[in-house]
């Protein structure tokens, strides 16, 4: 997506701050708005670490933007909103956003069914109120037309196929694909069948459902045994990935030796592993977002994040992506004029449109739809503590 070449390009944070507090030639003379918000909603609880780490990495980041100046001088007030992965909880508290002016953007969501649910009522509201989603790969969220709707990360239909060819490419015979009862999981997993059954001659496929909350998987691991297969997909989310792993290695199984093993999203971040006995060692592991922890524009940012936060360092996808998000409402917000102390969201939408940003991931702009131009998927392989990067897949 924006890790290689030209995307990964070395932007100092100071000078993003610093060019974003003021805010450019073109808003230099302008009039301080009264008030500027921004709210942040995720799923926080339960306890989600990718939650955590994307919250604890916002609130640092605005304190950074704010000792900056803030938006032409006016600090920036995040708003946070816990839907608990929820439609309706979501729906409720974006009620608030809308009808408060002040609210000029927000960043979201953890899941797509949530965001489908909340595109029409953000879309209906007056102004509509833009949104950058994160993880939301759903292909609907961006193609039902609604103008209101960014995000940052790959859509399924690039993130299911690029998984399929990477395992196809690695000769691939027999692949069991097991998937979450949820729209995540069950999209990623048509898009993985679909993609095999098209490009993958001969490669026969097994699918198994698992629901949200499962601790025991031996029927699913004795039909795995029946279908002996040489490659695992899952696109299990850590709690269920941890349980599932560990009982795969006491069925026998060893990643690497006699099973191939590839996990989407949800396995990505050393807990999972660590979790699961470190019975993922030696898996493959696909993102949709970038991990900028190395790359020279992220590094003073990740300094001061680990000092606060020591524990989610490793977990950069998700800190990364939401100092991103932040980065690109803050601008586009930036870039808009101030009226009478107001900025009109409508003006928000327009840069978020029309505007190239600079983030600690590289220069992103989006297309017509609301996804990210160049987008990608990464494949990274684990290593006991480590997540090591191996490449980018595109189609």
């Amino acid at each position: 997506m924006r890790i290689s070449g030209s995307r990964a390009i070395g932007l100092a944070m100071a000078g993003l701050l610093l060019a974003a507090a003021c805010g450019g030639t073109n808003n230099a003379a302008s009039n301080a708005p009264a008030k500027v918000q921004i709210a942040f909603e995720f799923m926080f609880t339960p306890d989600n670490l990718p939650g955590d780490a994307m919250l604890k990495a916002a609130q640092l980041y605005i304190k950074q933007f704010n000792d900056q100046g803030g938006i032409k001088g006016t600090k920036v007030e995040l708003v946070v909103w816990d839907d608990q992965g929820k439609a309706q909880i979501a729906q409720t508290l974006q009620a608030q956003g809308i009808s408060d002016p002040t609210v000029l953007g927000l960043v979201c969501c953890q899941f797509s069914g949530v965001t489908l649910a909340s595109e029409p009522g953000l879309q209906g509201a007056t102004p509509p109120l833009p949104f950058v989603a994160i993880g939301a790969s759903n292909p609907k969220v961006t193609d039902s037309g609604y103008s209101v709707a960014h995000r940052i990360n790959a859509r399924d239909d690039l993130q299911g196929p690029a998984d399929a060819k990477f395992i196809v490419s690695k000769g691939a015979q027999r692949v069991e694909i097991l998937y979450p009862n949820i729209d995540y999981g069950t999209a990623l997993a048509d898009q993985v069948s679909n993609y095999i059954k098209t490009n993958g001659s001969g490669i026969l496929t097994q699918r198994d459902v698992e629901q949200v909350g499962q601790r025991d998987f031996s029927t699913i691991i004795t039909k795995i045994k029946a279908f002996k297969p040489d490659w695992i997909f899952s696109a299990s989310l850590s709690e269920e990935a941890s349980p599932f792993l560990k009982q795969l290695k006491d069925a026998g199984y060893t990643i690497g030796q006699n099973i191939n093993y590839m996990g989407s999203d949800g396995h990505f971040g050393t807990d999972v592993n660590k979790n699961s006995q470190y019975s993922e060692d030696g898996a493959y592991v696909s993102t949709i977002l970038p991990d900028p922890s190395n790359l020279p524009a992220a590094a003073s940012f990740k300094s001061a994040f680990g000092a606060a936060n020591p524990s989610l360092l490793g977990q950069g996808v998700y800190w990364g992506s939401s100092v991103e998000a932040m980065q690109i409402i803050l601008e586009a917000i930036n870039a808009s004029p101030v009226s009478n102390g107001k900025i009109s969201r409508s003006d928000v939408l327009a840069h978020l449109g029309s505007d190239t940003f600079n983030t600690i991931v590289g220069k992103v702009q989006f297309d017509s739809k609301g996804d990210i131009k160049n987008s990608g998927v990464f494949i990274y392989q684990v290593q006991r503590d480590n997540l090591n990067y191996m490449q980018t897949v595109g189609l």
